[in-house]
């Protein structure tokens, strides 16, 4: 099933999106501060106006003459002269109605309205003129200001819309006699109308004024962003992504050129683009600088694999070695660590009567140690056939690897030849590791043997032998350090003990068997652990005189 891939938006279009969505909640918010700011100037005006228009008439009134009214009912000169004064504060005054009312249970008796017209005829402007002794019931917060007034707080103006006047405000102040008890309280209805009007208007003009800068101002940002942000971005994105791509070829051939484009911005845009330009400057040198690493790696691979085939041809690699000789059995393997080892063994007849063996180890590892392996190997043969002693091998060879020795290498080394008619055995160790001898039948022992040092290590060295005579049927075996020190994935060494255990399990399986199982036993400990070091091993078996090696 194929994955569907996310649906990607460009940079361009979230910066777009959330400019807009910065410059709608600013707006919004200018809107509703400014809408807020403006809405309370108005109404502190209007309630202003309101409260001093109810002080200025209660500041008229007498108390007395509030309870006398409300008391009688009966309406005299004085309460002409004060409707007169009423109907002048409404006719002066941006109000629609002026009236005084005395709280009564549940509501209020009228005591004063503006709509009363002349003292005269005691007529009134329209069918709303509450005369005196009018009572009228209060609901909302008309009577919610009235339990405050009772209860001496002061009290704020009532905005209410009505079906037949629109907006209304009212304004209300109390009448108090000497004694704090209330005589009645004025009452003044201001129409809201033009002010709610006023309101709407300049809201929808701010609205409106607001969403032009807004879009004026995403446009230009935007403008602005797109030339000095998004396009610079765009231009790099394309030339990266084009550079490998394009220059595939290029790139292989070693002849790819930069392709960022030149970026002048003056801010970090530019930077990046330099940042870029760069990079590729810096990418294409690797890559010539891999190229030319990877081509001269190629060629030294190349030579290497030729050493290994001319180092792996030095030694011999025919078996069985002597087919026409059935007086002993022999058999080596050389497993090198690297491409080239220091490791190497020899086995050669010196005369028809005298076998040669030889197992050594250089220090180091790779071609320095392949090469002085070379030198002695070669050494060492050239002088056992010239027929001297094992020792004088060892002391001749020593000398001549100590001149020119300036990197210091130095050889272990095992050698031996054996008589074949009698089976002597004439061994000389230079500080190589001991060979462990199976006598016919029998398990595997250390032939152990005073050590001589190690051949180009020191100047005139002398090298003792040693002897000792095999019997049919007995067994050498020879070994570098890199078996007994193979390590495991724990750093646990392979160690003598097991390889003599695993010498021994193997019973009397023919040599090159005897061989090939040592190593399954060093590979099954060692399991996926690096190998480390060359591994060498030679196995030489003993036999009568006519008797045909198996194997």
């Amino acid at each position: 099933m194929k994955k569907q891939s996310k649906v990607r938006f460009s940079l361009g279009k979230k910066l777009a999106a959330l400019i807009i969505l910065m410059g709608a909640v600013l707006s919004m918010t200018a809107l509703v501060v400014s809408y807020e700011t403006f809405s309370r100037s108005m109404m502190s005006y209007y309630n202003q106006l309101g409260g001093n228009l109810v002080r200025t008439l209660a500041s008229q009134l007498d108390p007395a003459e509030l309870d006398r009214y409300y008391e009688t009912g009966e309406m005299d000169e004085d309460y002409y002269r004060t409707q007169a004064f009423i109907r002048d504060l409404v006719e002066s005054n941006d109000v629609e109605y002026l009236y005084v009312v005395r709280p009564h249970g549940t509501g209020v008796t009228f005591l004063f309205d503006s709509d009363m017209e002349t003292e005269e005829s005691g007529g009134y402007a329209d069918g709303g003129y509450c005369a005196l002794g009018t009572y009228v019931d209060l609901v909302g917060g008309f009577a919610e200001n009235l339990d405050r007034l009772l209860a001496g707080q002061e009290v704020e103006p009532i905005i209410q819309q009505d079906e037949s006047f629109g907006w209304m405000m009212t304004a209300m102040t109390p009448v108090l006699h000497e004694d704090g008890t209330m005589a009645g309280y004025v009452m003044a209805d201001i129409s809201m109308n033009d002010v709610m009007n006023t309101r709407q208007t300049f809201l929808i003009g701010l609205l409106a004024l607001l969403a032009g800068l807004t879009a004026a101002f995403v446009v230009g940002f935007l403008l602005i962003l797109r030339r000095k942000v998004i396009r610079p971005i765009d231009l790099l994105t394309q030339a990266t992504g084009a550079f490998i791509q394009n220059n595939e070829e290029e790139l292989a051939a070693g002849t790819a050129q930069v392709n960022v484009p030149q970026i002048r911005t003056g801010d970090e845009v530019e930077q990046l683009a330099d940042a870029f330009r760069k990079m590729e400057e810096d990418m294409l040198a690797y890559i010539r600088s891999f190229m030319a690493v990877t081509a001269e790696k190629e060629r030294i691979g190349a030579e290497l694999n030729v050493a290994t085939q001319i180092q792996a041809d030095m030694l011999p690699r025919i078996f069985p070695a002597f087919p026409a000789r059935t007086e002993f059995d022999i058999y080596a393997t050389m497993d090198p660590a690297k491409e080239v080892g220091g490791d190497f063994y020899d086995f050669f007849l010196v005369d028809d009567d005298h076998l040669a063996v030889v197992v050594a180890d250089v220090s180091g590892k790779g071609v320095p140690a392949a090469l002085f392996m070379v030198i002695a190997k070669t050494l060492i043969k050239n002088h056992a056939q010239n027929r001297e002693t094992p020792a004088e091998v060892f002391t001749h060879t020593n000398a001549q690897l100590c001149e020119g020795n300036d990197a210091g290498l130095f050889v272990t080394a095992w050698m031996a030849v054996l008589e074949i008619s009698t089976g002597k055995l004439t061994y000389v160790n230079a500080g190589h590791n001991p060979p462990l001898l199976q006598r016919a039948g029998g398990s595997y022992e250390w032939l152990k043997s005073r050590p001589g040092f190690v051949l180009a290590g020191m100047e005139g060295m002398r090298y003792r032998e040693n002897e000792m005579e095999l019997n049919p049927g007995d067994r050498l075996f020879l070994y570098t350090d890199g078996v007994t020190e193979a390590t495991d994935a724990n750093k646990e060494l392979y160690g003598d003990d097991r390889l003599q255990a695993a010498l021994d399990r193997q019973g009397n399986v023919p040599v090159r068997q005897l061989l090939t199982g040592i190593k399954e036993s060093i590979d099954a400990f060692v399991g996926d652990a690096e190998q480390f070091d060359d591994i060498t091993m030679l196995g030489l078996e003993y036999r009568e005189r006519g008797e045909r090696a198996d194997g």
